[in-house]
């Protein structure tokens, strides 16, 4: 705006320029461990049915908490062909894509349904605040009422755990929707062990849904 003004004549210098900027300081991407994820889960399932594909969802596909999971409906997850469709108007970059919907991730899709899960119209059947209240009151159920809460927390376990499992960051930017790759690396790359990763994508309900 400035700029355009000094363009225009209406100003001589740009004040901007006379400021001091504060850099940033750079920050390691928190994830939730594993061994949280799973007690996350199956809270869900044993007290608040209708949360649990929100978790699912956000956990294993990689999916925006944040407005493309508020929307995206059930008629998107393609279970036959193993993959979720984010349709334009659903992504946060108005772009489709085609997250994988995991083995782990269907078995408590299928946990949900016999509990008596409807799948019908919007995954997430509620309002923001609502859904607000839900998520932490399960995090506090599970990780302690003193837990600090991780801002994208679902989001930055998924993608850490997926390339420290799948080893393949191209394919990563794909799944999550993202625009960098050299962004998505210096997040991501060592954000958790192969170890953990590979009990992350084993984490199955305990009624025996999974294998």
């Amino acid at each position: 705006m400035f700029n355009h003004g000094i363009k225009r004549g209406y100003l001589l210098n740009n004040p901007i320029l006379k400021l001091d900027f504060a850099h940033r300081v750079r920050r390691e991407v928190q994830t939730i461990p594993f061994t949280i994820v799973t007690r996350m889960l199956n809270h869900a399932l044993e007290h608040d049915l209708v949360l649990l594909p929100f978790l699912t969802l956000g956990f294993f596909a990689g999916i925006r908490p944040d407005g493309e999971l508020q929307k995206l409906e059930w008629r998107d997850v393609l279970f036959e062909e193993k993959t979720i469709v984010i349709r334009p108007e659903v992504s946060k970059t108005n772009r489709r894509r085609f997250p994988k919907l995991s083995a782990n991730a269907q078995s408590w899709l299928d946990a949900y349904k016999l509990g008596g899960g409807v799948m019908e119209g919007k995954i997430v059947p509620f309002t923001p605040n609502i859904l607000r209240t839900k998520r932490r009151a399960n995090w506090s159920a599970v990780a302690g009422e003193e837990a600090k809460w991780i801002q994208q927390g679902m989001r930055h376990t998924f993608c850490s755990n997926w390339l420290a499992f799948h080893k393949d960051i191209n394919e990563l930017v794909l799944q999550s929707g993202h625009d960098s790759v050299d962004t998505m690396w210096r997040n991501y790359h060592k954000g958790v062990t192969e170890t953990d990763a590979k009990a992350f994508w084993e984490i199955r309900p305990k009624d025996g849904t999974g294998t």
